[in-house]
């Protein structure tokens, strides 16, 4: 059984690929870049916890779980309010509601926790100083385009 692989034929087809591809590749760099800064440049605070949910997320391949933690604290004298469970641009999600919601435990509301804040960022504070690999699959998908582009346009 033969597996044909057909890719973008025409230049206009090709130049898009190859735009989307690069936009892909790129906005996962971009966001591997901002959760290393995040990271690497977080400061803690202590953080008070208002609310935490688990919300739904529709994926390509069915339903995923975000958890969220809405908490208030204060950096440099300026009170702030943040939803973030982790840092960067990309949410993190989870396959079932259960595990997504075990990510939330010590999270009760009216708690009082760690937070981590960028000092060049101070209302994007986060609560897991955990690093997260979904830029890097963004950034594989779009090399996957790259690559399937260049080999349909060799091919044609």
């Amino acid at each position: 059984m033969e597996v044909s692989f057909n890719g973008p034929s025409g230049a206009l087809q090709v130049a898009l690929a190859v735009l989307l591809g690069l936009g892909t590749l790129g906005y996962g760099g971009y966001s591997y870049a901002a959760q290393s800064t995040a990271l690497g440049s977080a400061e803690t605070v202590e953080a008070t916890v208002v609310s935490t949910s688990v919300e739904t997320v529709d994926k390509r391949r069915g339903t995923g779980y975000a958890p969220r933690a809405t908490f208030n604290y204060s950096y440099d004298g300026e009170w702030h309010t943040s939803s973030k469970v982790y840092p960067g641009k990309l949410p993190r999600e989870f396959d079932t509601e259960a595990a997504a919601r075990a990510q939330l435990d010590g999270y009760d509301a009216g708690e009082t926790v760690t937070a981590y804040v960028r000092p060049d960022a101070p209302g994007n504070a986060f609560l897991k100083h955990e690093r997260s690999n979904k830029p890097l699959l963004v950034m594989g998908f779009g090399l996957l385009v790259l690559l399937g582009t260049g080999v349909s346009a060799v091919r044609n």
